[in-house]
C-alpha cells in the first residue's frame, strides 16, 4: 500500500512517500520567512547596473535579488507592473538591461524562486505562478501550454479546449500550463482546480492594489501539502500525520480533489511518527554517505561544490562463475538504489557515477536503460550519458530545491571544509526534539536533560523561548545539566 507520512516539528516539516513500507520520496524544509513560492509586494532596495540585477526588500532580514534571467522569464507579462513603459502589441517587452526598468524605492510584485542560503538573500522572479495538481496558473501570461509528456494529440486537444472554454467563462486573460497529471483526468476536476486558483489570484490581486511594500501577499503551502499535490496519485491509500495543522490541511486537500478513497489518520503515539510507522531507519539513512544495496554491495556518495560523485563497491557480493554476468547483476542492483538516493536526497546538477567495469557494450547499454528507467520515476528533468568502457556515467539533473546536505550540514571547521558536520543550530534543534518527546512520554513533573556544555550554553542563550514553550505545552519543568567529561 502506498501512503504519505507527514511530520511537523517546531522548526521543520518532513513528508515521506512510502510504497509497501519502502521509502520512495522524501521532502524536508526549515520554517523560513522567504519560503519558495511565496509572493511579495517588494520595494527596490538597490540597482546594480554593471551586474544587471536589483536587490528587492521583501521584509526579510536580507533583501532578495532579481536578475535579468528571472525577469526575462516573464518579460511579456509584467510590463504594466514593473515599468512605466508599455509592452509591444503582443504584450511582450524585451529590455536590453533589466536594471533600466527599476529605480530605488519602486514597488514590484515578485515570487521567491530559491530560498535564502548562507549570506545570500532569496532569489526572486517576476514569473508569478500558482501551482495545482493538474495545472499551473500564470496570472500575467496569456499562453496555454501542455506537458510534453502528454503525447496523444486528441488528449492534448481535449485539455486545451477545457482551458480555452474556462478562460472565456471567466473573462480571464491568464496563462495555464497543463501538467502531466491532467492526462485522462475528469473535465470537472480540472475546471474546479483552475477556478480555485483563479479566485485565489483575485484575492492576491486585491492585496497588491491595497497594501504597501514590503508585504507578504501569498504564503506558499508547506512542503507536506506540496508532497500531496505532487504525489497524490491513484495508488495512495493513506495519509498519516502527527500535526493537527497538517491533518486539517490534508483533509481540505482530499475534499478539494474528491479523494474519498484515501484514509486520513492522526498519529497519537508518544514517539516520533516515523518510528511509529517503521520508516525511521530509512529516513536516517538519507544522512549517511555510505549506502548498502541488494546482495551485499554498497556505494559512497560524496557531495562537492561542483558535482556529486557516487562510487560503487562490490562489498560482500558473490556472483556466478560468469564474471561479466555477475558484474551486470551487481551494477543493476546499484542502479536502482542510486536513482532512489538521488530522488530522496534531491540531488541535482552534475552527478558522476563510477560503476564496476564491464567489457560488453550491450551490458553497459542495459545498465544505462535501467538508470534511465529508475530516474524517470521522478518528475525532475534529467539527461544521462553513455557509460564509458571504464564504467563512468554522467547525469545532469534539474535542481528544484535545496539538497538535504545544504539544509542540515555545514563545512567542518576542524578539517577546513573537506568534510561536513551537523550545524550547531541543528544539534540544538535535535536535542529540543528529544526533550519534547521526553516530556510527552514521561509522567514525571521534572525532566532532567543532560547536554554537552556547548550545546547547553547555546540552548539557554538562543532557544530559551522554545524551551519555555515545550514546558508550557506539556506542563513540565525542564532541568538542563552539563554532561560530565573525563579529566
Amino acid at each position: 500500500m502506498k501512503k504519505i507520512i507527514i511530520n511537523e516539528e517546531d522548526f521543520d516539516t518532513n513528508a515521506a512517500v512510502v510504497d509497501d513500507n519502502r521509502l520512495v520520496n522524501y521532502f524536508t524544509e526549515r520554517k523560513v520567512y522567504a519560503r519558495a513560492g511565496n509572493i511579495y509586494k517588494g520595494r527596490v532596495n538597490k540597482v546594480v547596473g554593471n551586474m544587471n540585477f536589483v536587490f528587492i526588500d521583501i521584509g526579510d532580514s536580507k533583501p532578495g535579488f532579481l536578475s535579468e534571467r528571472e525577469y526575462y522569464d516573464s518579460s511579456g507579462v509584467y510590463g504594466s507592473i514593473i515599468s512605466a513603459e508599455k509592452p509591444d502589441e503582443n504584450g511582450i517587452k524585451q529590455p536590453e538591461n533589466v536594471t533600466g526598468l527599476f529605480e530605488k524605492g519602486q514597488e514590484t510584485v515578485v515570487q521567491v524562486e530559491k530560498e535564502p542560503y548562507n549570506t545570500k538573500g532569496a532569489r526572486l522572479t517576476t514569473n508569478v505562478s500558482l501551482p495545482g495538481y493538474y495545472t499551473v496558473y500564470s496570472p500575467y501570461s496569456r499562453h496555454t501550454g501542455v506537458s510534453r509528456r502528454i503525447s496523444d494529440d486528441r488528449e492534448r486537444h481535449r485539455l486545451r479546449s477545457i482551458v480555452d472554454s474556462l478562460k472565456k467563462e471567466l473573462n480571464g486573460s491568464f496563462g495555464v500550463i497543463i501538467r502531466t497529471q491532467a492526462e485522462k483526468a475528469k473535465d470537472e476536476d480540472i475546471i474546479n482546480e483552475l477556478k480555485a486558483l483563479h479566485f485565489r489570484w483575485e484575492a492576491i490581486d486585491k492585496k497588491i492594489k491595497k497594501l504597501k511594500a514590503p508585504k507578504l501577499l501569498y504564503e506558499e503551502e508547506p512542503i507536506a501539502v506540496k508532497a500531496l499535490r505532487e504525489h497524490m496519485d491513484r495508488n495512495v491509500r493513506k495519509i498519516v500525520t502527527d500535526s493537527e495543522a497538517m491533518f486539517s490541511a490534508a483533509g481540505r486537500y482530499l475534499e478539494e480533489t474528491g479523494r474519498k478513497d484515501v484514509s486520513l489518520e492522526m498519529y497519537e503515539g508518544a514517539g516520533h511518527v516515523f518510528e511509529g510507522t517503521g520508516i525511521n531507519s530509512q529516513v536516517e539513512g538519507i544522512y549517511n554517505n555510505i549506502v548498502p544495496f541488494k546482495k551485499g554491495g554498497y556505494m559512497t556518495i560524496d557531495v562537492t561544490e561542483a558535482l556529486t560523485v557516487i562510487d560503487i563497491n562490490s562489498g560482500k557480493f558473490k556472483g556466478k562463475e560468469d564474471v561479466e554476468s555477475s558484474l551486470l547483476a551487481l551494477n543493476l542492483n546499484a542502479a536502482k538504489e542510486i536513482a532512489r538516493q538521488i530522488i530522496l536526497r534531491n540531488i541535482g546538477g552534475l552527478i558522476v557515477i563510477d560503476f564496476i567495469d564491464m567489457e560488453k557494450q550491450e551490458n553497459r547499454d542495459a545498465l544505462k536503460a535501467a538508470v534511465d528507467g529508475e530516474l524517470a520515476k521522478s518528475k525532475m528533468y534529467f539527461r544521462t550519458s553513455k557509460i564509458s568502457e571504464f564504467g563512468i556515467m554522467e547525469i545532469t539533473r534539474k535542481r528544484n530545491a535545496k539538497r538535504v546536505e545544504d539544509i542540515y550540514f555545514e563545512k567542518c571547521g576542524c578539517c577546513g571544509g573537506r568534510g561536513i558536520v551537523p550545524t550547531r543550530e541543528n544539534v540544538c534543534i535535535n536535542y529540543l526534539k528529544k526533550i519534547k518527546y521526553m516530556c510527552k512520554k514521561s509522567r514525571s513533573r521534572n525532566i532532567d536533560v543532560v547536554l554537552p556544555k556547548a550545546v547547553k550554553k547555546m540552548v539557554v542563550s538562543d532557544f530559551k523561548k522554545e524551551l519555555r514553550s515545550i514546558e508550557s505545552r506539556f506542563g513540565k519543568k525542564i532541568v538542563l545539566k552539563e554532561e560530565k567529561t573525563a579529566d
